[in-house]
Order: structure tokens, then sequence, then C-alpha cells
């Protein structure tokens, strides 16, 4: 059974209407987390140009531009870009924003990357379409690029789907499959950190494009 991306776009309409600042509601972007996580590994991380796949609306891509990065963000959500452009205008920080599809193969990106980052998105992404996305952001980056994910991951023996209205909504998958899914996209793991939390794990990877 396929699933229907685009109801994130769905989400992301009733989140505008209800009056709150992006996804997850108002406190959520205020939780610098995914940001410091991102720096914590010891040694250099790159400077450049930096995409973030699921973008929504821009949060992330407008503290990166902070740090010094030229930051582009992509989304399924027609709504989230809309939303992302409307905010780095308002704040003033520069962006680049486009609505895009990862799970479509051999996505053409307007340019290569120092950096990738995916701020919560892989775990939307179901069966096949995994390994296209993967293989989509080894295509985004430049040679010696870093990839940093930051996903939903479970503790239990086997990934598992999670169902919205009948249609895969959620891939949650063990740490060890999430780092074959990188080496199988020639991304090799450099660093990678499991949150214990309840419900859902949380686990942050840093990978380096190999080839």
């Amino acid at each position: 059974m396929k699933p229907n991306y685009l109801v994130h776009d769905d989400i992301y309409v009733e989140i505008r209407k209800q009056g709150f600042n992006g996804w997850g509601g108002n406190q959520r972007l205020l939780n610098a987390q995914l940001i410091d996580r991102f720096f914590e590994i010891d040694q250099p991380l790159p400077l450049g140009q930096l995409l973030e796949l699921g973008c929504g609306e821009g949060h992330h891509c407008r503290a990166f531009s902070e740090r010094g990065y030229e930051t582009f963000g992509i989304d399924i959500s027609p709504t989230a870009i809309e939303w992302a452009r409307e905010k780095s205008q308002s704040f003033g920080i520069s962006g680049h924003y486009s609505v895009g599809d990862l799970t479509q193969p051999n996505y053409q990106f307007e340019t290569e990357f120092d950096v990738v980052i995916d701020g919560n998105c892989l775990h939307c992404i179901i069966d096949d379409d995994r390994s296209i996305f993967l293989n989509n952001v080894n295509k985004a980056l430049k040679p010696n690029g870093v990839f940093f994910v930051s996903s939903l991951c479970t503790s239990e023996a086997e990934s598992y789907l999670t169902y919205r209205n009948g249609l895969p909504y959620r891939q949650i998958t063990t740490a060890n499959e999430l780092e074959v899914e990188l080496a199988e996209a020639g991304l090799k793991l450099l660093s990678k950190r499991v949150f214990q939390r309840k419900g859902h794990c949380h686990i942050t990877a840093h990978a380096i494009k190999a080839r």
C-alpha cells in the first residue's frame, strides 16, 4: 500500500489555520536540539552550502543561516515552502526554498552541497522509497560532504510501520537498520547517538559521502 506523502501538506494547512508557528507546536520551535546535536561531533564540520530535507517552515534553515551557512530547503508541502519564504523575508534572513519530492529517482538538485540535513524527514519515507531518498542524498552531496539525520527509531528487534487513515505514515527502524541503509547509499557512518524516550526512541547520525 503506497503512502500519501501529500498528507503533510494537509497537516501544514491545518497548523496554519490553528495559529501555530510550525510543525509540532510553538514550543518545539524554541528547542534548538537538532542544531546542538549537529555540532556535537569531535571533528571539523564543513561550512558552505547546506540543504535541509523536509524543511517545513524553515526554522532549522534560519538557524543554520545565522551560523554562516548558505541554506536551501526542500519540502513536499507547497504550504510549508510558502510559509518558509514568508518567514525568511519577515526575519530578514536569506534562504532558498523549493517544493520537491525526494522519493523521485535521480532528483535534479540545483547545486551540490557541503552539508545535507534531515530534520525528522526520513521516518516519513516508507519502504523502497527510502533507498531512493538516501541515494538522492548521496547525489546532493559534494565529495566528502556530510549528511546529518535525526529520526525516530525503535529499540525493538525489527522495524515497523505506523498508519494514518489506513495508509502507511511512519517507518520506525532500528539503529542498525539505519546504518545499513546509509552504507547501501554510499554514506559512511561517522557517529550515531540513540536517545531513549517513552514510545519511540530517537537517533541522530553523521555520515560522509563515501562514493
